[in-house]
């Protein structure tokens, strides 16, 4: 056999082990950001859900939630340090990091901040130069350290929850500092920021922010909830109220938000409510109808008044007879009703619906809060992570989402198959 042939053949296997390691990407050029609970590793039974549950090639960018601030030193700190640094000998932050060898091209980002860790903390770090220099190099070092191409600041809220009036121009130069440190480095540096106009106006100088974020993510949810005693969408795409998806964009564009650095948010669960009163019809839509100030919780998730995609659809799945379903054609949301029970939230078809919103308004993209309470095990639908695929069956025009010939688990069973095929050709060629 000549050498041209060989060289050939020694290509098409060099082709099908980097295409079965990597090429495993979105087809579009929209961004997906995924963030991942870190403790859904902790839910019980078949809610938990771990590094080896993910899916990257769904996303462009994945952020690991979440990171805090030691307030002792202004320095980021690992929120669980076993689980972050130790678990499994390296660490969730290794492993996540680590996924870029298989998806080259992902960006994967450490997040700081969230609803727990509360406001008070970040303002009074935001409103000392000494403490912002300090903070800056740590997160520096601690990205480098872990390999993670950059930042999420999700500092909820500026101005509010135990914050001050100068929480607004004190993040805005926070931001500032995080950009200029990072620009050597090359470290990505995104925010999630609320989506109630009140409190867009309080913390955030959007046109100041925007030239230093990279992405701009906005929490579209929790707009309403079992605090409303009664019962409420939790992220309709319109509204009367002014409380909705096309609300909430409007006027981030309105205050100066560029479009192209706009990711909209997408919440992969939905708020439970418990009406005051049974109705008396089984399909009743309950919108409106008034609610106690709890709600109830989900097998996995265990949080009043919540439930994930997955939590939902199982029990639909389930208890077909019990629930009755419907669709409010005028916020564009789903809800569920059993006897006294109710859950307002997104199933597949709002998603898709505000994915295309988001492609009219040429946003940058769609985040996803979050990854873990999509139906990952494939439950409900017969396949795994439905909704993830219907984003980027929109994203990307299709008809039918088709996911990678290789999916990550089974990648070196195939592999090896595809190795043993080729070498078997060659030798083949090499008796001729």
């Amino acid at each position: 056999m000549s050498f041209t042939v060989v060289a050939f053949l020694l290509t098409i296997l060099l082709f099908g082990i980097y295409d079965a390691r990597g090429l495993l990407k979105p087809k579009h050029n929209k961004v997906v950001v995924c963030y991942v609970a870190s403790w859904a590793a902790y839910r019980p039974d078949k809610g938990a859900f771990s590094i080896g549950n993910l899916r990257p090639e769904f996303c462009t960018h994945l952020i690991y939630a979440f990171a805090g601030l030691n307030i002792s030193s202004w320095t980021i700190s690992s929120l669980d340090p076993w689980a972050d640094t130790e678990k499994d000998v390296i660490g969730n932050y290794r492993k996540m990091t680590a996924l870029r060898q298989q998806y080259p091209g992902i960006k994967i980002s450490l997040g700081i901040g969230g609803w727990n860790e509360g406001s008070k903390n970040y303002s009074q770090l935001a409103s000392s130069p000494e403490r912002r220099r300090t903070f800056i190099a740590s997160t520096i070092e601690f990205l480098k350290t872990y390999g993670f191409d950059g930042l999420d600041f999700d500092w909820e809220f500026p101005g509010s929850r135990g914050g001050v009036p100068d929480d607004k121009q004190n993040f805005a130069s926070l931001v500032k500092e995080l950009s200029d440190a990072y620009r050597e480095p090359r470290l990505l540096l995104t925010a999630a920021i609320s989506a109630d106009k009140k409190t867009i106006d309080q913390a955030y100088n959007i046109p100041e922010v925007s030239k230093y974020l990279d992405h701009i993510s906005v929490m579209a949810y929790d707009y309403h909830g079992t605090w409303d005693k009664k019962v409420l969408p939790n992220s309709p795409l319109r509204s009367n109220d002014g409380l909705s998806v096309e609300d909430s964009v409007t006027y981030l564009l309105q205050r100066g938000a560029p479009a192209e650095k706009l990711v909209l948010g997408l919440p992969m669960y939905g708020r439970t409510f418990i009406l005051t009163k049974e109705p008396e019809e089984s399909n009743v839509n309950p919108i409106g109808l008034p609610a106690l100030i709890t709600g109830f919780k989900g097998p996995y998730t265990g949080q009043e008044g919540f439930m994930g995609f997955n939590e939902i659809c199982e029990a639909l799945t389930k208890d077909p007879k019990d629930w009755s379903t419907g669709w409010d054609n005028d916020i564009s949301t789903a809800y569920a009703i059993k006897q006294d029970h109710v859950v307002v939230y997104d199933n597949i078809k709002t998603i898709m619906t505000k994915v295309e919103y988001a492609k009219k308004k040429k946003l940058a993209g769609v985040m996803v809060w979050s990854i873990d309470t999509d139906d990952f095990r494939g439950d409900c639908y017969g396949s795994e992570f439905p909704i993830m695929k219907a984003i980027n069956k929109v994203l990307a025009n299709t008809t039918a989402f088709v996911a990678p010939p290789i999916a990550p688990n089974a990648s070196s069973v195939q592999l090896f198959s595809y190795i043993s095929l080729t070498l078997s050709i060659i030798m083949i060629y090499l008796t001729v």
